[in-house]
């Protein structure tokens, strides 16, 4: 058996921050194959994570669309390039989605590519998606289940609210994870829960820390933070609580 943890939120909320510390839990908590999915056209999991990435799935399907050989089938040649550019790492493998598709008909691509992730991720214990905000990946079936839904805001009244738009869009989607919870991320206090919580029934709080801050700025890895950090006991409190 295998858990989805997917990540969503509006851009500078810290949703690939928290994704890329979930994939430092795991490596470092957990004895099983870890598959991370950046699904977010603005990518930065692979500099979090400390991984180089040459090529994405985009540019795969876009080259599948231009100038496959002959002689072997779309579903072959894709399985054979998506083996390719996938990134291994200590404990994890990276897969970058990369940007939206071009203009022309993607469908049958897309269609062999969403079999394709389904049936690699099943050689995965845990999948860890950082997903873009409106969810593209999620409603067009790429990520067919969500086992644990992380909808990440700011403390600011207007993050807030994008994070209550996503919630209503996975309701619109039919999506029904089997954990979902909203996190007040960079929070320096709590905020008015009591209507948040009837929409999203869970709130986590994961609290600024200025170490990170430092850390983003010398553009290090997420496992370069020490692990004495406020982050880590802070977030790896909700992990466990959430995943064990």
């Amino acid at each position: 058996m295998n858990y989805f943890i997917v990540f969503a939120g509006k851009g500078g909320t810290g949703k690939s921050t928290l994704a890329a510390l979930t994939v430092r839990y795991l490596s470092e908590n957990k004895a099983h194959s870890v598959l991370v999915v950046d699904a977010d056209p603005n990518f930065c999991l692979p500099e979090l994570l400390g991984v180089r990435v040459n090529e994405t799935l985009a540019s795969i399907r876009d080259l599948a669309m231009q100038n496959k050989p002959g002689g072997i089938s779309l579903d072959e040649w894709l399985e054979i390039q998506i083996n390719r550019i996938m990134a291994e790492s200590q404990g994890f493998d990276l897969l970058v989605m990369g940007r939206p598709e071009g203009s022309g008909c993607y469908c049958a691509v897309n269609n062999i590519l969403r079999r394709i992730l389904q049936e690699i991720s099943e050689q995965y214990r845990y999948i860890v998606v950082d997903n873009e905000a409106g969810m593209e990946h999620i409603s067009r079936g790429i990520v067919n289940k969500i086992d644990f839904l992380f909808i990440v805001s700011s403390p600011s009244k207007t993050s807030i609210q994008a994070a209550t738009r996503i919630n209503n869009l996975v309701n619109e989607l039919g999506i029904m994870p089997e954990n979902k919870a909203l996190i007040i991320n960079q929070a320096f206090n709590e905020v008015e829960e009591d209507e948040l919580i009837k929409q999203f029934g869970k709130i986590r709080y994961v609290f600024f820390d200025e170490n990170l801050r430092k850390l983003s700025e010398r553009g290090e890895s997420i496992f370069s933070l020490s692990h004495t950090s406020e982050i880590l006991k802070n977030f790896y409190a909700i992990l466990e609580d959430a995943i064990g």
